[in-house]
């Protein structure tokens, strides 16, 4: 009798967290997401799910979050994704003069809505260029980094704003 009330609780447990696991809202990433002013600029922002923050940086440079939504699925997992339109992209603010566009300019963004957002320590996926955008952030504000992923990404963030200078 013991063990079948444990397998009971324990199956009320599991349905219970696969319940709320289940439950979780997909926004749609034009209508359901929010702005916040950073660093002079509104940029476009939409969570998923709730947990550990995962701040996702798109790559290009010019990519929107929209080619990063395939990772919706982590916030089953307990996190919650931070989806954005950095500076100039998707439904963000656009710069009057393109040498508003840099990196450094992207790392504070990501310092800034990581302020915003009133979060302490996050977790920063960077894809392509994002993960330069990443890399970079981690090296000027590790004490605010919990996990850094790098997704087909480049091995130096400066050598790569270097070669860029030169084009």
């Amino acid at each position: 009798m013991k063990k079948i009330s444990t397998l009971l609780i324990l199956l009320f447990i599991s349905i219970t967290v696969f319940a709320q696991q289940t439950n979780i809202k997909y926004p749609d990433s034009w209508t359901d997401g929010q702005y916040y002013t950073i660093n002079g600029a509104r940029l476009w922002v939409v969570t998923v799910g709730k947990g550990d923050p995962l701040i996702l940086i798109a790559g290009g440079p010019g990519g929107s979050h929209l080619g990063l939504r395939s990772f919706d699925s982590l916030a089953k997992a307990g996190f919650q994704l931070i989806y954005f339109d950095a500076f100039g992209r998707g439904k963000s603010d656009t710069a009057k003069n393109v040498k508003e566009y840099t990196l450094e300019r992207d790392i504070e963004d990501v310092e800034g809505l990581r302020q915003a957002m009133h979060l302490d320590k996050i977790s920063v996926l960077g894809h392509s260029y994002g993960s330069l955008v990443a890399q970079g952030y981690a090296v000027k504000y590790g004490a605010h980094l919990s996990h850094l992923i790098i997704a087909n990404g480049f091995h130096s963030f400066v050598m790569w704003q270097e070669n860029d200078d030169n084009s």
